[in-house]
């Protein structure tokens, strides 16, 4: 986390790095999604699923250098010193095809079941495949930071730095604040088309600006969620997550007040 003004601007900006890694990767994505014929995916799905491969592990490398050279300057700023950051190493080519010919092939199917013509299939085929796309080209700056946090002595761990309207889910993640070394679970959980990235930990995160502001404002809104949901008779009890549905509905009822709940507002017990 941040203790300076420098470095929360570093972590700003690293994001902008990482979503237009993203964005070039998605742009040769749509490209290269022509040579998909719904009609004949035996015939063209896999030399759609290898280019796109090949274009995941270039946007992997990209973020992965944005995220080392983040990394770095962060620690000069924060007033820790320079440090030489290892690039987290990609998946093989062949799991990266099988991952984005599974999504693909998922999206294009549940839609011909579901009744979508070919046209609405294909882009939901498309849109899975961008989410998985998403995952593995950020994934190259997401493990970058993490590794670096596992092996540099004076990190404490990293803590999740969100985008400026993210979903229940990356809230709720990012309201725990710092994930440290000592921890046995510290894995990031992207979702599909998901912009988070970690920000380095270090002593003196009380004091931090930025995303431990975050922290602390999203874990204000999950209690709050909670306390509504109770006030209002909405409290999930037929779902594995009910803490998490409590809190969508909350941010789909506009942030409601506990001392203003009447009723159950405007989405069912499962929160969808």
């Amino acid at each position: 986390m941040a203790t300076s003004a420098a470095g929360a601007t570093l972590s700003e900006a690293n994001r902008a790095a990482q979503l237009a890694a993203r964005a070039g990767s998605l742009q040769e994505l749509v490209r290269l999604w022509s040579i998909v014929d719904i009609e004949n995916l035996p015939g063209t799905i896999d030399t759609f699923a290898r280019a796109a491969a090949i274009l995941a592990g270039q946007g992997f490398g990209q973020s992965a250098g944005a995220a080392a050279e983040y990394y770095s300057l962060f620690r000069r700023v924060e007033g820790i010193g320079s440090l030489i950051v290892p690039l987290a190493s990609a998946p093989s080519i062949a799991v990266m095809m099988g991952l984005l010919r599974g999504a693909a092939l998922k999206g294009i199917l549940d839609g011909r079941r579901a009744g979508m013509t070919l046209g609405a299939a294909g882009r939901q085929g498309l849109i899975k495949t961008a989410g998985q796309l998403t995952k593995l080209v950020l994934a190259g700056g997401r493990q970058t930071i993490i590794g670096a946090t596992q092996t540099d002595p004076r990190a404490l761990g990293w803590a999740r730095f969100t985008s400026g309207d993210p979903c229940a889910f990356c809230r709720s993640l990012a309201a725990r604040g710092p994930v440290y070394k000592s921890e046995k679970s510290s894995d990031f959980m992207p979702h599909d088309h998901c912009a988070c990235m970690p920000e380095p930990v270090y002593r003196g995160a009380p004091e931090a600006v930025g995303v431990v502001k975050q922290s602390a404002d999203y874990a204000a809104e999950f209690r709050d969620a909670q306390a509504w949901a109770r006030a209002s008779g909405t409290m999930s009890q037929d779902t594995s997550n009910n803490a998490l549905n409590n809190y969508r509905r909350w941010l789909d009822n506009g942030k409601p007040s506990a001392s203003g709940a009447t009723d159950g507002g405007n989405a069912g017990n499962n929160g969808e």
